[in-house]
């Protein structure tokens, strides 16, 4: 590595024009292979070093990008993927465990782990700070942009359409992951995966793929681990993200109390008397209904008129739009504590799309100026394209399972995600898995990651639910960084634990 670049400022300096070393230079033929360059075409790798003023003291590393080759059914390549890694400087441990991080969407980019969470650099307000509460002191960090965001890109029109699917997404990130532990020499390290909502059903679907990979740790926070319709389970599950929300904006009866204990008194409701009254049906007394009715009315703060009109089925987008309406407000889908004048609704998109916690605006498209400028000045990355932050264009192109299968692909079938998390737990006799949610989420509800947790039949020495006072992005605060780095380094302990036991088992088994 080049040294004598980074300042001894705190947060240090990037190398402006530092020369791409030997081992970047060997993993180029393998990312590049088989495609020109090309405005949209593969970007090359670029090393830069860094350093990071950190409370244990100065902490000197090296970020790497890189873009792996994509092929599709065809054999041909067909899209890039990128990496941006973090990797402390000096250190030649193999066994030095590595974080893969990812976002949700579908459509959405690394950004928001990288650059609000985990990354030796965060935002804070237009520009970017040390991050004090990145785990790089104790592992190495890989942050990975799906097909279509970050500065990943189809190679040829339609070249993104195989990657665009739960089963196709799956098998790309599998592929970058042990791709990039081969390439780099850390096969063996200890591997901990954080995905976040959608990226939570990404870990999950990939689990099977990851063969011989050390898994020792899943953070998954605000995981959506439920695809397609549910039905009833689904309006069950959101009830007391909805009272929370309520309480929050001064509404129902139980305005004013802690989070934690509006949820959980509204989960006992909806658990019980909500959940029979919904299984009834038809067949529910009209005394009842009004009943239950009443009572959902002092939890999520709607008429009890409204409530019996919509046959007590009040899903979180009709929430949204009514209990704020008399201000003209609709509440935040992603964190309920934000409300905002109701929005023009854009033709050809969901509701949900105009969150006023997602600020998408009228556009399909968050292009993250500060993310792109930061990776050509600081990181040296040479490309001119924008940073996709966050796209629906490739949300809205997505194959969801009941779409799939069509062609007589099995592996494009409805992968058994909880099935998948317990298999995991047993071939990896390590594994910790830690669930996360936030009492203000209303895209994934605690209640049903918390339903997930129990329905896994995961051990229960080796899994957790933590339960922040946050929004969807559990992290998007200091108090949310601190916990993501504790649940880091409780994983990590973990980890190191069980291979110091005399007891550690064999290497995991491929299924």
């Amino acid at each position: 590595m080049a040294t004598g670049c980074a300042s001894g400022a705190p947060g240090g300096g990037a190398c402006r024009g530092v020369p791409v070393n030997a081992v970047a230079l060997a993993l180029a033929p393998l990312l590049l292979a088989g495609a020109q360059p090309a405005p949209d075409g593969p970007i090359a790798p670029a090393i830069s070093h860094h350093a990071l003023a950190t409370p244990a003291g100065r902490l000197d590393y090296d970020a790497v990008f890189e873009q792996q080759v994509l092929r599709g059914p065809d054999g041909q390549p067909a899209a890039t993927m990128s990496t941006i890694a973090y990797l402390r400087s000096g250190t030649a441990d193999a066994m030095r465990p590595v974080i893969f991080a990812f976002n949700g969407g579908p459509g959405a980019s690394s950004s928001p782990l990288h650059i609000d969470a985990m990354g030796p650099r965060r935002r804070d307000g237009a520009g970017l700070v040390d991050n004090a509460e990145t785990p790089l002191d104790r592992a190495d960090l890989v942050f990975v942009d799906p097909v279509g965001t970050g500065f990943s890109r189809p190679l040829t029109p339609g070249g993104g359409a195989s990657f665009w699917s739960v089963a196709g997404d799956a098998r790309a990130m599998a592929q970058v992951i042990t791709g990039w532990l081969a390439a780099h020499g850390r096969a063996g390290a200890p591997v901990i995966v954080v995905g976040e909502s959608y990226g939570g059903t990404r870990a999950a679907a990939m689990l099977p793929l990851l063969k011989g990979v050390n898994l020792a740790g899943l953070v998954l926070l605000s995981p959506a681990l439920a695809i397609g319709p549910q039905g009833d389970s689904e309006l069950v599950e959101a009830l007391p993200a909805m009272a929370v929300a309520a309480a929050a904006h001064g509404k129902g009866a139980l305005a004013g109390l802690p989070p934690a204990q509006v949820e959980a008194r509204a989960a006992a409701f909806a658990a019980g008397p909500y959940a029979r009254a919904l299984l009834a049906g038809s067949a529910l007394a009209p005394a009842e209904e009004a009943r239950v009715a009443m009572q959902m009315a002092r939890l999520i703060g709607l008429p009890p008129a409204a409530i019996r009109a919509a046959r007590l089925r009040v899903d979180v987008e009709m929430f949204r739009a009514a209990l704020l309406a008399g201000k003209g407000q609709v509440v935040g889908r992603l964190d309920s504590r934000i409300a905002a004048p109701r929005p023009a609704q854009v033709a050809g998109r969901p509701s949900a799309a105009s969150d006023p916690a997602l600020g998408l605006g009228a556009s399909n498209v968050i292009v993250s100026a500060a993310l792109g400028d930061y990776l050509r000045r600081e990181l040296g990355v040479h490309t001119t394209r924008d940073y996709v932050s966050l796209t629906l264009d490739v949300n809205f192109q997505w194959r969801w399972p009941r779409m799939e299968g069509t062609d007589g692909d099995e592996a494009d079938r409805r992968p058994d995600l909880l099935g998948n998390l317990a298999q995991a737990m047993t071939d990896h006799p390590a594994l910790q898995v830690t669930l996360v949610g936030g009492y203000y989420d209303m895209a994934v509800p605690l209640m049903a990651t918390r339903d997930a947790l129990r329905h896994a039949w995961l051990p229960r020495s080796r899994a957790r639910l933590v339960a922040l006072p946050a929004g969807h992005s559990v992290f998007a605060d200091a108090p949310g960084r601190r916990a993501m780095r504790a649940m880091i380094d409780q994983l990590l302990r973990a980890n190191a634990n069980h291979q110091a036991s005399p007891r550690t088992s064999q290497p995991p088994t491929s299924r």
